[in-house]
């Protein structure tokens, strides 16, 4: 499985979110270099840490987004549960797998999972609202993140 890295055209143009996508590109890494070596510890902290992201960062950009009256969030908060949603399914499948080549073909479909999930998520889905942002300009200080 290739190297996820960031990319310049993942840019929303808003630190604070493109600072939480750049982060989850790390686990993500982390996540393929584990399944290809069948690390199943770091297999571990991966799911802890998806799931830290979707509260965390799906939260806060959530939050963004209503602010800014993006004007598809309904849709948008739609596929973060989906994420939700798959990951739980995965993380649930990894834990009762009964034997290491099991749990390494699983670890192999989370890792594929959140590469394209990642990059597909930002690239598409995210990028809608980047025009949006602009807004945030025009805030008071105290109000922006």
């Amino acid at each position: 499985m290739p190297a996820i890295l960031w990319r310049e055209q993942m840019e929303l143009g808003y630190k604070p979110l493109d600072d939480e996508h750049k982060e989850f590109v790390e686990v993500v890494q982390k996540s393929v270099e584990a399944a290809n070596v069948g690390d199943f510890a770091t297999m571990e902290w991966v799911f802890e840490k998806a799931y830290d992201y979707a509260r965390d960062h799906f939260s806060h950009e959530e939050e963004v987004m209503e602010r800014i009256g993006f004007p598809d969030l309904e849709n948008h908060m739609k596929s973060h549960q989906v994420f939700i949603k798959n990951i739980s399914e995965l993380r649930q499948q990894y834990e009762v797998s009964a034997s290491e080549h099991e749990k390494r073909q699983l670890a192999m479909k989370t890792a594929d999972f959140l590469s394209v999930w990642l990059i597909g998520h930002i690239l598409s889905r995210d990028k809608v609202y980047k025009p949006y942002l602009v807004r945030l300009r025009n805030m008071p200080p105290r109000m922006n993140y």
